[in-house]
């Protein structure tokens, strides 16, 4: 039997089906940017982590994404090339999280980040994340649909 979530109850070992397919959390990590709160969940099944972020931005945004250890190197706000795309700068900033579970973090600190978007595609993100004064970290990702993301919980059934 399941019990679905909303998103702001997504937590470890909680189960999200993303467009069809199902991942368990094994970590999440709470934002806060100057009072607007969301969550971000590391999320595993038989293949690498992945992340899903169930943001504010809009009515469910929901934003899916890979972290790329292969890429290295600091944002340009005048925006970007990579993977054949152009990218131009959505947002910047720093703020707080807190992190349970396996995240890679500490349980509360500081992040920088600068988030683009493709000009080919506005569903196409490019992020760089700096966690407590560290390197860049390097991710792309795209918006999913939020019709299509469930999150849910295992429980004893009769």
């Amino acid at each position: 039997m399941r019990a679905e979530l909303r998103p702001s109850q997504v937590a470890p070992g909680a189960l999200l089906e993303v467009e069809g397919s199902t991942y368990r959390v094994v970590g999440t990590v709470r934002f806060d940017l100057g009072g607007t709160r969301w969550g971000e969940h590391c999320i595993t099944s038989s293949g690498p982590r992945e992340w899903l972020s169930l943001q504010p931005r809009g009515a469910g945004c929901v934003i899916h994404w890979r972290t790329r250890d292969d890429l290295f190197g600091d944002p340009d706000h005048g925006g970007m090339s990579l993977d054949g795309r152009d990218w131009t700068l959505l947002e910047a900033g720093s703020l707080t999280y807190t992190a349970e579970g396996d995240t890679g973090l500490g349980v509360r600190g500081t992040c920088d980040f600068v988030e683009f978007v493709a000009t080919d595609s506005p569903d196409a993100v490019l992020v760089y994340e700096s966690f407590d004064g560290g390197m860049w970290e390097i991710s792309v990702g795209r918006l999913a649909d939020p019709a299509r993301v469930r999150g849910y919980r295992e429980v004893a059934g009769d």
